[in-house]
């Protein structure tokens, strides 16, 4: 142990420190982000795991110390919610707590399987198997809840492109498991363990560092990434409609002078209508594409008529414009609760959602690549990013090219979009892809199968970023494994709790 029964207490108030401090500067946040900071917060959590008087004790010492610590991080949700959603600020505050202490709950399920398996191994199998159980938790919270893998481990380092190349070998949860097992071995506080960690982690973490620099792909499109940079508050007026398709229409006419790109990207609803419908805004979008030859992916709201006409549905739509006609689209498939839909809606009627429309949005049935040419484009649209079971569907499709559109201006100027756009470095990783995002008010950024950000805006400016992308067939190590790797992480940890039952029960040594 690391300290005695008598200290626990008082050595709470440290750990939990630990754990605020080193979730908070692990990952991007407005004041430094050192990604080593995330074992510090692993050294609090395990610090709590270790030296709890019981699993009741670990459970709530560590949700208190983690619930805080995510909700520190998400203090950014304050802003859509108060300024969007309409909730006065002393009722938006609770928001990231609420969210907050939501992911805490997986660090207290850890918390007390660590705990309650700590005398049954040694210091090596307690970090192998607990790692299993941190890893496969956040596997777990890629769908529970309505999904959101956000702070997942890995995405403390994507900072430092480099550090996370292992990703495409054992994919994010892999390389979760792989921190938190030193995690453990660290809060050993004996020097075999830590002498262990650091050879681990500077294997794995390092091991990019050596590894080819910028790649050259055979096959490459010209790309321009165009950031309107439209006022949230605004953009759905009437009257600034004609404005926002203007500004488009003029940025890509800047972008395109030098050079005409293959592919032109503007963000998800870039345009606040619906396009589908004959408009003047939407045949000027039409007659631009047509007189410049261009192959315009943009986002609008999008609908469809019941069969007799009496209803219809909402989507969040990609339109693939090219020579004025619609050649393909994309609907989102994971909506963001009570963004654009509510969850459990028919019992909270109260609660309203936070994008404009009277109706709850409905995901998207046709999830192939949108297929052109030598272009086969595996479209996700905001936060679907995060999620890497969506992105590796899109790779098994047939994908050479990740496109990302969001809108990233309800966050404001936070931390978020830092945050978003790091999960999106590695899915880039781990599915050996480039990744181009294209964003209302940034972060829009052109990122290699290396997660090299090689091109990005600023937050809050007209931008727009015209560079080459590769289009790559060949798949990643992680591609290929990640069924066998998911599948050991849930039997590390049914392995773990079996040998702790038969060795309570002394049948075996």
């Amino acid at each position: 142990m690391i300290f005695n029964k008598s200290q626990s207490g008082y050595f709470f108030p440290i750990s939990a420190f630990f754990c605020v401090s080193g979730l908070f500067f692990g990952f991007a946040n407005p004041v430094y982000h050192f990604p080593p900071m995330i074992f510090v917060f692993f050294f609090g959590l395990n610090t709590i795991s270790l030296n709890a008087d019981s699993g009741r004790q670990a459970f709530a010492r560590s949700f208190l110390a983690a619930g805080l610590a995510y909700s520190l991080c998400l203090y950014w949700i304050v802003i859509p919610v108060s300024l969007y959603g309409g909730f006065p600020l002393y009722l938006a505050v609770f928001c990231p707590l609420l969210l907050g202490f939501c992911v805490g709950l997986f660090s207290s399920f850890y918390s007390v399987f660590v705990h309650t398996v700590k005398k049954s191994f040694s210091w090596f199998w307690l970090g192998i198997f607990g790692g299993c159980v941190w890893a496969g938790l956040e596997f777990v919270r890629e769908y529970a809840l309505t999904g959101f893998p956000w702070f997942i481990a890995a995405q403390s380092f994507a900072i430092w492109p480099q550090t996370v190349q292992a990703v495409s070998l054992v994919g994010s949860f892999g390389l979760a498991l792989i921190m938190a097992a030193c995690g453990i071995w660290l809060a050993a506080k004996k020097l075999v363990p830590a002498c262990l960690a650091a050879v681990v982690l500077i294997t794995v973490l390092g091991y990019g560092f050596f590894l080819p620099g910028q790649r050259h792909e055979s096959d490459e499109v010209l790309v321009l990434a165009v950031q309107g940079n439209i006022d949230q508050t605004l953009k759905w007026e009437q009257d600034i409609q004609l404005l926002t398709v203007e500004k488009y229409l003029d940025l890509t006419r800047q972008g395109s002078a030098q050079s005409m790109p293959g592919l032109v990207i503007w963000p998800e609803t870039a345009l606040p209508f619906y396009f589908q419908e004959p408009t003047q805004l939407a045949n000027k979008v039409r007659d631009f594409t047509l007189e410049y030859g261009l192959n315009l992916i943009t986002g609008s709201p999008a609908y469809s008529l019941d069969e007799e006409d009496l209803g219809y549905t909402l989507y969040n739509r990609a339109y693939w414009i090219s020579d004025g006609f619609i050649h393909d689209y994309y609907d989102k498939e994971r909506l963001v609760p009570f963004g654009e839909y509510i969850p459990l809606g028919g019992y909270i009627p109260f609660v309203d959602k936070l994008v404009e429309g009277e109706m709850d949005f409905s995901s998207g049935k046709n999830k192939s690549p949108m297929i052109k040419g030598d272009l086969a484009l595996g479209m996700l649209i905001c936060y679907e990013i995060i999620f890497p079971g969506l992105v590796r569907q899109r790779i098994k499709q047939g994908a050479n090219l990740i496109i990302n559109i969001s809108n990233d201006a309800w966050f404001g100027n936070t931390s978020a979009p830092s945050q978003h756009l790091h999960l999106s470095v590695l899915r880039a990783v781990e599915q050996n892809r480039y990744v181009i995002r294209a964003t209302n008010t940034g972060i829009s950024a052109f990122i290699d199968p290396g997660g090299r950000v090689y091109n990005q805006s600023f937050l809050f400016e007209d931008a727009y970023l015209l560079d080459r992308a590769g289009l790559i067939k060949a798949k990643s190590i992680y591609y290929h494994l990640h069924w066998v790797i998911n599948c050991l992480l849930a039997v590390g940890a049914a392995i773990a709790l079996c040998l702790h039952a038969l060795k309570k029960r002394n049948l075996i040594k």
